[in-house]
Parts: structure tokens; C-alpha cells; sequence
């Protein structure tokens, strides 16, 4: 039942961000934005919800993972529905867009947190990468739907109420199903210091921050590209960018099962740098099939294909050195990885503004992309011992 919700509460939560991209393009000819105004509404969203990070975590170690992820979650539905009902100029857009950013940024450390505490070492991969399959179909379900609500309605508000309903249903179904996660003492200033400090942490992040660059590339601008370059319709282009989510969610199960069994590091060295050249492929190919090869094949190895192998080697390392700090180290990885999600659309915006194409943006993504891989290159294997007992204090617990 853990796992079943919190993949539901990624999907959902996944779904209401992406559901702007297709619409970014209607967005800057109904309101008369440059391509950085438009990244910055994205940009506004992910800046908060990157600050809401590690407060989040470390207010979750100390009163309850369960209990800030369910007023947060609720705090980023109140957004969602600002969007749509109140959004009608920019300045408003850039407020709930914020306002959804900074609910939404409690669910990552929340979920993965309590996932991480609960289950054992050797599933952690496996585990989190069920969780990712959440993020792909969410994915999907944002950038499919929102294209084809906005050409029935002929309003790009009316995603944004859509998508508000399941992001409150959600709320009375995390309060039945998920167990309260506690760390097993009060956490210091020294413990948050210790992990901060911690130089094979810092690489996992950056190596995972260079990952999540040439995602969010494609994921903001994907759809505009498809689109204004490519010939592609609305809602062909929020469809076909969103057929990475197909690809992703086998490749995260494999990906993360196989990390549980080879070790972490020579799996991410695998798949990073097939997503560079992957991400490359697309700033050159021109066919419709080559184009939905090309985004099929990229899905199979970038953010929910491989984040799961990322966020379990960081499980594996907190459990051994910094043990019911998970929801804290948690957040500082997903606060520092997301701040791709900042810089991407902004630096892409201004790149296809310099250069009158988007073609620049991604070739500079994959090459970001391939300088992770040689972070990767500098981190070491953790080895964790098989958990006898919970490291810390949990109620309300279900299978």
C-alpha cells in the first residue's frame, strides 16, 4: 500500500507540472512573452520548490515525514488552482506557479525518505524505482492531456482546474495509507553539517544535477520545439514528448534492479552517457519516426530511468553513516538536482532567443549530460548491511 500511493501521489503531482509545457508557447502569444518569460514561469516553480527542500526534510525528521507531505501536498493544489482560476496575467502566473512549486517540493524528500527508511538495502533501487514509475506516467498524462483540453476549450487555464481535482483527492488516501516515519532522535546542527560536508554525497548530486539538465531541456522545450520547428501540432507535441514516459518506466524497474545487484556505479555509468547521446540525436534528426525513436530511446535512460540508481546510492550511504537523517539528506539531494530545473528552461530560453532555434539548447543539454558522467567516474561503492531492525521510529505502518 506505501509504494501504491506514493507512485499514485507522483503521478498526480508529476502530471500538474508538466501539464504547462505544451501550453507555454499559447501562454507567450495569449500574454505577449519572450521565450525567458516563458521559462521563467517554470523557472518560478521550481525555484520554490527547490527552497522547500530541505526544510521539508528536516522538519519531516523531526515531526513526521507523513504530516508534511499532506499539508504540502494540499499547499501545491491551492496553487494549481490559482493557476487556473486567478492566473490571467503574468505577474499572477508567476505567483501560483511559485506558490503550487513550493507544496510540491515537500514530496520528494517526504516519499523517497520514508521509502528509503522502510524498505531494505538491497531494494532500495528496485523500490525507488517503482516510486519513478509514478514520474512517468505523470509525465505522460500532463503533456498528453493538456494540449488536447486546451484546443477543445480554447482556454490554457482549464488544464490547470482539471488537474487540481485528483491533486485533492489524494490528500484523505496519503492520511489511510501511509505509515509516519520519524528519525530516532532529535536531529542536531552537527548531523545536518556532517551530511553536507559529505564529499561522496555532493558528487551523487552534481553527477545527478547534470542528469537532470538535458531532461528538463526536453521536457520545457520539447513540445515548443516539436511544434514551431519540428511542423507538429499541440497536442502532437505534448503527446510525442511524452512518449519518453513509456520508455522510462521498464527502464527504471531494470535499471534499478539491476543497481541492487551490480552495485550502483557501473549501472549509472552505463545509462548516462546513452542519455547524452540520446538527447544529442534529437537536435539532428527531422523525420516523425526518427523523432519518436529518438524520444523513445531517450526515455530508457534519463531522470526516472536514472534517478532511481542515484537516490538508493544516496539511501545507501545516509543508512550507514548518518542513520535517521533520510528525510534531510534527501532533500539536500532533490534540492540541489531540481536547481537543473531552474537553470535549464531559463539558459535554453535564452539560447533559442540568441539563435532563433532550440537546436543549440539541446546539444548544449547532452553536453552537460556527458560531463555528469565524469563525476560519476570519481564516486565509490557504499556497502550496506542487511537492516535487522528499523532505523527509526515509525507508526501507522502497512504493507
Amino acid at each position: 500500500m506505501l509504494l501504491r500511493a506514493l507512485t499514485m501521489g507522483w503521478a498526480v503531482i508529476y502530471a500538474d507540472r508538466t501539464c504547462m509545457y505544451p501550453l507555454l508557447s499559447v501562454m507567450a502569444a495569449s500574454m505577449s512573452l519572450s521565450s525567458t518569460q516563458v521559462g521563467g514561469l517554470t523557472s518560478a516553480y521550481f525555484f520554490l520548490y527547490v527552497l522547500m527542500q530541505i526544510p521539508a526534510g528536516i522538519i519531516g525528521d523531526r515531526l513526521g515525514l507523513k504530516t508534511v507531505l499532506i499539508v504540502m501536498y494540499g499547499v501545491a493544489g491551492l496553487g494549481l488552482l490559482g493557476l487556473g482560476l486567478w492566473g490571467v496575467n503574468y505577474s499572477l502566473l508567476l505567483l501560483f506557479a511559485a506558490l503550487h512549486g513550493l507544496g510540491a517540493g515537500a514530496y520528494y524528500p517526504a516519499a523517497y525518505g520514508t521509502t528509503l527508511q522502510v524498505v531494505p538495502p538491497e531494494r532500495r533501487g528496485y523500490s525507488s524505482a517503482i516510486i519513478g514509475m509514478g514520474m512517468a506516467l505523470g509525465l505522460l498524462a500532463g503533456l498528453a492531456v493538456s494540449g488536447p483540453v486546451y484546443e477543445a476549450l480554447g482556454d490554457f487555464h482549464a488544464p490547470f482546474v482539471l488537474m487540481s481535482i485528483p491533486t485533492f483527492l489524494m490528500l484523505p488516501y496519503f492520511s489511510k495509507s501511509l505509515p509516519n516515519i520519524k528519525g530516532d532522535r532529535t536531529p542536531t546542527w552537527q548531523d545536518y553539517k556532517a551530511i553536507l560536508r559529505d564529499k561522496q554525497l555532493w558528487l551523487i548530486n552534481a553527477a545527478t544535477f547534470a542528469a537532470l539538465y538535458g531532461f528538463w531541456v526536453a521536457i520545457t522545450w520539447g513540445p515548443t520545439y516539436l511544434k514551431v520547428e519540428k511542423g507538429f501540432s499541440l497536442g502532437q507535441a505534448g503527446f510525442y514528448t511524452g512518449l519518453m514516459a513509456v520508455t522510462a518506466v521498464p527502464a527504471a524497474l531494470l535499471w534499478g534492479k539491476l543497481s541492487d545487484r551490480l552495485g550502483r556505479k557501473p549501472v549509472a555509468l552505463a545509462v548516462l552517457p546513452a542519455a547524452a547521446l540520446s538527447l544529442y540525436l534529437l537536435a539532428h534528426v527531422d523525420s516523425k519516426p526518427g523523432i519518436i525513436a529518438t524520444l523513445l530511446l531517450l526515455g530508457l535512460f534519463t531522470n526516472s530511468a536514472f534517478t532511481p540508481i542515484t537516490v538508493a546510492w544516496t539511501g545507501d550511504i545516509v543508512s550507514t553513516r548518518y542513520p535517521g537523517r533520510m528525510g534531510a539528506a534527501v532533500g539536500i539531494f532533490n534540492s540541489t538536482i531540481m536547481c537543473a530545473a531552474i537553470v535549464a528552461p531559463i539558459v535554453s530560453g535564452y539560447l533559442r532567443d540568441a539563435t532563433g532555434s532550440l537546436a543549440a539548447a539541446i546539444i548544449a543539454g547532452s553536453a552537460v549530460m556527458l560531463a555528469g558522467t565524469l563525476l560519476l567516474c570519481r564516486l565509490t561503492e557504499c556497502k550496506t548491511p542487511a537492516r535487522n531492525s528499523p532505523p527509526g521510529n515509525m507508526t501507522n505502518q502497512q504493507d
